[in-house]
C-alpha cells in the first residue's frame, strides 16, 4: 500500500519527478564514471610493471665530501667486477643483469642522432624483451627500440654507426610501456664485448645492475644482505626496490580517484538539493490531504514512512539507470584517453557502479528526511484549515 500511494504521488508531478531523476543519473553517472576511469588508468599503467615487483636495482652509491666547510656529493661511475660479483652470489638471487650505459651520438645513413646505448649480455636482453621482428643477435650487432627504428626507418639488416664503429641491427624490439630499468624504445643495445670496444670501457665495471629475487618477500632480505656485505664498512652501492614505486603509484592514483570522485559529487549534490526542493513543495502542496490521513487514524510515523519512501524511489531508480549507464560512460572516457577497454569489464567496474549507486541512495534519504519530517510533524487541524 506504501509503495503505490508513494508511485501515484510521484505521477501527480510527473514532470519533476523525473528531473530530479535525471539529476540523480547524472550525479551517479559521474562518480561512477570517474571511479572507473581512474581504476582503468592505474591498471593500464601498473600492467607495465607487473613483471618487476621481484626486481631490485642496485647503484653506484654517492659520497659526501668536506672541502673547505662546503659538503659536495659525488658518485662512483661503475660498480666494479668485484663488487658486481659478489652481490649477484648474495643468497635469494634468482638471476640477474649488468648493465653498462651512456649517451652519445650515432649516425645511419646522411642522419646523425643522439642516442642512448645499452651495453648488456644477450641472455639478459631475451629476458627483458621481446623482438618485434628478426632475432637478438648481439656479437658485432645490436637491437633497436621501437621509436628509434621507426623514426629512422630502420629495418633488420640495416647498418648503424656508433663512435665510428659500424653495427649491423639484428632485431627491432617491440614497444615497451614506461620501465624503470633499461628503457629500450628509443636505445640501441649491443653485447658488453662490444660496448668496451666501442667506448673502450674494458675493466670499468658497470652502470648499474638489474637482480631478480626469488619471490617478493625476499626484496627485503637481499636489500639487507648487500647492505651487510657490501655496504659494511663503505657504503659502495644504492639499493632500489621498484615495488616500492609501485606501491607509491598505487597510493596515488587512489587519491586522485577520490579526489576526481569528490568533484563529480558536486553534481549529486545538486540533485540532493533538488529533491530537498521537490519534496517540500510536496509536503506544502499536499498539507490538506495529510490533516486528512491523520484525522482518519494515520500515524505520524507513517506519513514520515511515505514520504521517505518516496525519496527512496526516486534514488533507486535515479541509481540504477545512473549505474548502469556509467559503464557506457567509463567505456567513452577509456576510448577517449586510455585508447583501450581492455580493464572496463573487471570487478573494479562492479564496485564503483555499486559505490555511485550508494551515494545516490544514500543522498536522496538525507534530503527526504527533513521534508518527511516536517510533514509528519504538522497539525491535523491547522493542515485542515490549510488553503
Amino acid at each position: 500500500m506504501y509503495f503505490q500511494l508513494a508511485f501515484r504521488n510521484l505521477k501527480r508531478n510527473s514532470l519533476r519527478s523525473s528531473l530530479a531523476v535525471v539529476g540523480i543519473v547524472i550525479g551517479v553517472m559521474a562518480i561512477a564514471s570517474i571511479g572507473i576511469f581512474s581504476a582503468n588508468l592505474k591498471m593500464t599503467i601498473l600492467s607495465n610493471f607487473q613483471n618487476v615487483t621481484d626486481e631490485v636495482l642496485i647503484y653506484p652509491a654517492y659520497t659526501l665530501h668536506f672541502r673547505h666547510g662546503v659538503v659536495t656529493t659525488s658518485s662512483m661511475m661503475y660498480i666494479d667486477r668485484r663488487t658486481a660479483d659478489r652481490i649477484v652470489k648474495l643468497p635469494y638471487v634468482k638471476t640477474y643483469a649488468f648493465v653498462k650505459s651512456t649517451f652519445t651520438t650515432a649516425s645511419y645513413r646522411d642522419e646523425v642522432f643522439g642516442v642512448r646505448v645499452y651495453g648488456m649480455s644477450k641472455k639478459a636482453v631475451n629476458r627483458m624483451f621481446k623482438p618485434s621482428s628478426g632475432f637478438i643477435r648481439l656479437s658485432d650487432s645490436c637491437v633497436v627500440g621501437y621509436d628509434l627504428a621507426d623514426r629512422l626507418d630502420l629495418r633488420v639488416g640495416s647498418r648503424i654507426e656508433v663512435e665510428g664503429h659500424s653495427l649491423r641491427v639484428s632485431a627491432i624490439l617491440k614497444k615497451e610501456g614506461a620501465r624503470f630499468d633499461v628503457n629500450p624504445n628509443d636505445a640501441i643495445i649491443v653485447s658488453l664485448r662490444d660496448y668496451d670496444k666501442i667506448f673502450n670501457t674494458q675493466g670499468k665495471g658497470y652502470n648499474f645492475i638489474v637482480v631478480w629475487v626469488n619471490s617478493l618477500k625476499d626484496v627485503s632480505l637481499f636489500k639487507n644482505a648487500v647492505e651487510k656485505t657490501i655496504n659494511g664498512r663503505v657504503k659502495k652501492v644504492e639499493v632500489f626496490e621498484l615495488e616500492i614505486i609501485i606501491n607509491k603509484i598505487n597510493k596515488i592514483y587512489d587519491f586522485v580517484s577520490r579526489f576526481l570522485m569528490a568533484i563529480a559529487g558536486i553534481s549529486l549534490l545538486v540533485a540532493g538539493v533538488s529533491i530537498l526542493n521537490i519534496m517540500l513543495m510536496s509536503t506544502l502542496e499536499r498539507t490538506k490531504e495529510i490533516g486528512v490521513m491523520m484525522a482518519i487514524g494515520a500515524y505520524r510515523s507513517t506519513i514520515l514512512k511515505l514520504f521517505l519512501l518516496e525519496s527512496l524511489i526516486l534514488g533507486m531508480i535515479g541509481s540504477v539507470i545512473g549505474a548502469l549507464l556509467s559503464i557506457f560512460g567509463g567505456y567513452i572516457v577509456d576510448i577517449m584517453i586510455l585508447h583501450s577497454t581492455k580493464y572496463l569489464l573487471s570487478l573494479t567496474t562492479v564496485y564503483y557502479m555499486f559505490e555511485g549507486a550508494f551515494f545516490g541512495l544514500a543522498t536522496t534519504l538525507i534530503s527526504g528526511f527533513y521534508p518527511a519530517w516536517k510533514a509528519s510533524r504538522l497539525e491535523p487541524l491547522e493542515a485542515l484549515r490549510y488553503e
